[in-house]
């Protein structure tokens, strides 16, 4: 019998794990999964509010100063309001476009629980990754084409004024 310091013989067996036996064991993987299904959720809510409520308040605020702008308010109009209810539309949009991104996101990791429950490896079906990613690159665009409409506004409104 040997000491648990004396050197292993040069042919003594090595275990090693099995290739298709997971390194972390499947309760943990799955409450990991869950965590991950509850945060994507979370900021799903928090990112689209906070996307609307910024970019539509500027655009939206601009109009209703508009309104407010006494006899400069037809020139100002003309001059930046489709501007600025083209950019409450891109608003939308991307907020549509980040709501939608968070949502397959939450799918996918719901996903992933359901096969880890059932024993099976997560695996991502369908056309999940293309619209996720498609839509994480086109959401910020459509809030920077917003935000953009609202700087050409600006200029145009001053030059008015």
């Amino acid at each position: 019998m040997e000491k648990s310091g004396a050197p292993k013989p040069a042919n003594a067996i090595v275990e090693t794990p099995s290739p298709t036996a997971p390194l972390i064991p499947v309760e943990t993987r799955y409450q990991a999964q869950k965590e991950l299904l509850f945060i994507a959720l979370e900021k799903q809510y928090e990112y689209g509010k906070w996307l609307l409520a910024s970019l539509l308040a500027v655009h939206a605020g601009s109009l209703l100063a508009i309104s407010q702008a006494g006899a400069a308010r037809a020139p100002l109009y003309h001059s930046c309001g489709p501007l600025l209810i083209y950019g409450v539309a891109t608003t939308l949009i991307a907020g549509g476009l980040a709501w939608i991104n968070f949502t397959i996101v939450a799918n996918v990791y719901a996903g992933f629980l359901k096969d880890i429950r059932e024993g099976r490896e997560p695996t991502l079906k369908g056309g999940k990754r293309v619209v996720a990613r498609v839509t994480l690159w086109i959401t910020p665009l459509a809030a920077i084409v917003s935000l953009v409409l609202f700087l050409i506004a600006a200029v145009r409104a001053a030059n008015v004024i």
